[in-house]
């Protein structure tokens, strides 16, 4: 004998409705399982990528350590020269959601990165991706040079305490940091003459998008990261720095181009702020962009 939960004995036909309301909510819990286990894979797929791209607090304490984190990325590592630009909930290769998963962008992939936005905000994106860029690359692997303007020495003055700066490949400086014209036309020549002695050869600035990428496809490190915030010089320095973001990268050197720009709204669409960016910055006109 077999009763329902109401205490009522089940008949021929009701203990084939049964049967099918036993089916019905075995197959619920069965999909409320399956459910829970999907989150719980994109949950710990999305730690996982948490742990590989580290967010700034996580960053500073690997610089503070040292740990084993430090100066992690050589060359050959897979994720060198890949950085955090912020998190953002994505869709998994399964269809799931991964939640606030870092967004990330390779500078070997994309050449030059340009970053366009409000000061404060594009100024903060582009800190972070310089201090994760030295926390997590050696100065053997990695060299940092800076060229912007007088104005920004204070913002800036911190990476004067970044080994990465120091002129390691026989450079006539002190600190790979440029602030007015002269230091910036030394620092723009000394990457030039890089290049004309790499694969390109002297007609890099002339040389396709595609021999470039051709050539950066073949160059296993060290690399140079050039930022360029508001650089001063003459018309000549800017169109320079221009094909160094286009072909720079045949002989490992990358362009962070900063551009000042107001956020995208109705009132100021994307494609309008975007064009307020490429007139304010040569180098970033020339570079790959990510809005701010």
């Amino acid at each position: 004998m077999r009763w329902t939960h109401r205490g009522r004995r089940l008949g021929g036909g009701d203990r084939g409705l049964g049967a099918a309301v036993g089916r019905g909510k075995a197959a619920e819990r069965g999909g409320v399982r399956e459910d829970r286990g999907a989150a719980a894979r994109a949950a710990a797929e999305a730690e996982a990528l948490q742990r590989r791209w580290p967010d700034p607090a996580t960053l500073l304490m690997t610089a503070l350590g040292p740990g084993s984190r430090l100066w992690e990325r050589a060359p050959g590592h897979p994720d060198a020269l890949t950085v955090r630009l912020g998190s953002a909930d994505q869709l998994a290769p399964d269809g799931g959601l991964l939640p606030a998963a870092p967004v990330t962008v390779d500078l070997r992939q994309c050449g030059s990165l340009g970053l366009a936005g409000p000061r404060a905000r594009v100024a903060g994106l582009a800190r972070s991706v310089v201090a994760q860029l030295a926390a997590l690359h050696s100065p053997a692997a990695l060299e940092i040079v800076l060229i912007s303007g007088e104005e920004r020495l204070a913002e800036w003055s911190w990476l004067g305490w970044l080994p990465h700066v120091q002129p390691l490949r026989g450079q006539d400086c002190r600190l790979l940091l440029a602030y007015d014209a002269e230091q910036a036309t030394a620092r723009t020549e000394e990457l030039t003459r890089r290049l004309e002695d790499g694969p390109l050869g002297p007609g890099w600035a002339s040389a396709s998008p595609a021999a470039a990428r051709s050539a950066a496809a073949r160059h296993f490190g060290p690399y140079t990261v050039v930022v360029v915030d508001g650089a001063p010089g003459p018309a000549a320095l800017h169109d320079t720095l221009a094909r160094l973001a286009v072909s720079g990268s045949a002989a490992g050197i990358h362009l962070l181009g900063l551009a000042e720009a107001p956020a995208a709204s109705p009132t100021s669409p994307l494609p309008m702020s975007y064009e307020a960016a490429r007139s304010a910055s040569a180098a970033f006109a020339a570079c790959g962009w990510r809005p701010c």
